[in-house]
């Protein structure tokens, strides 16, 4: 059932575009802000088209209980880029108050990873760029892996990221598809990871890639055995992907400072940089 009770869109002070679903917002003209499709539960993307030659797509990790949704993070990550900018909300943290993290992946009522990719076209089409990034952190960086394949020759740059979800903590999987899907028992939890929704990138990524990756992983989170290894070691070897791994970040699931998120970020926004020749001279 969706709940309201965290919702704040006018903390952001960003004028607000109500489409009634998203079959409207595909058929109205594109305006920047928050553009709001449907109600139950809301879509909610803030687009910030700046004229730039890259359009930066930002999904945001876990949210913290009770935080205020919708949210729009990454912001400070790509200040000062020149970047068009399209921040996407996790509809489904509107489904249940204890739902902190459902990786982008829908509800019952809507199956975002199927219309999320069109949404998403729409806007970097408007956004008149030459070159596209999905970047998120862990949760976010699940939904950058997985959307940023629908766009040919676009860049994934997920930062500690989930790729399994039945590798990640039992509880807050069953909160999501409990609340998402009304998975009550394991069968049917099971159920929709394995047939409502892609919960394994690897099943995703098999096959030829027709983007670009760029993983950035701290060697001292877990999410290294249970989430990177796997997904790369199950990657073609012509796979066009590198890592940028540290282990100076902190002991557990812990990101970059956002100083250095800036600087990995626009290391490959930079228009000098030829993604190319970057990825297919390993």
């Amino acid at each position: 059932m969706f709940t309201n009770s965290r919702r704040d869109v006018g903390r952001y002070k960003q004028p607000l575009i109500a489409h009634r679903s998203v079959a409207d917002f595909l058929a109205d003209e594109v305006t920047p802000g928050i553009n709001s499709m449907g109600s139950e539960p809301p879509l909610d993307i803030l687009y910030s088209p700046t004229g730039g030659k890259t359009t930066v797509v930002m999904f945001h990790a876990a949210a913290r209980p009770q935080s205020p949704l919708p949210i729009f993070a990454g912001g400070n990550v790509a200040a000062d880029h020149g970047v068009n900018r399209i921040h996407v909300s996790d509809p489904g943290l509107c489904a249940g108050d204890g739902v902190r993290i459902a990786w982008f992946a829908g509800t019952e009522q809507l199956p975002l990873q199927r219309v999320l990719p069109d949404v998403l076209k729409k806007l970097i089409d408007d956004a008149g760029g030459e070159r596209t990034v999905f970047w998120g952190p862990s949760a976010g960086g699940f939904a950058a892996l997985y959307y940023s394949r629908f766009f040919a020759n676009s860049l994934a740059m997920p930062v500690n990221p989930q790729t399994i979800l039945a590798n990640f903590g039992y509880a807050n999987q069953r909160s999501y598809t409990k609340a998402a899907f009304g998975a009550e028992s394991p069968e049917q939890h099971d159920e929709v990871l394995t047939g409502r929704i892609c919960s394994d990138l690897r099943q995703h990524y098999a096959g030829e890639t027709p983007n670009y990756v760029y993983y950035v992983q701290n060697l001292l989170d877990s999410h290294v055995e249970y989430h990177m290894k796997p997904f790369l070691e199950s990657l073609r070897p012509s796979a066009r992907v590198r890592t940028h791994l540290s282990d100076n970040w902190g002991v557990g699931h812990v990101a970059p400072q956002v100083t250095e998120l800036r600087t990995i970020l626009s290391s490959m926004t930079d228009p000098a940089v030829d993604w190319a020749s970057h990825f297919d001279s390993r």
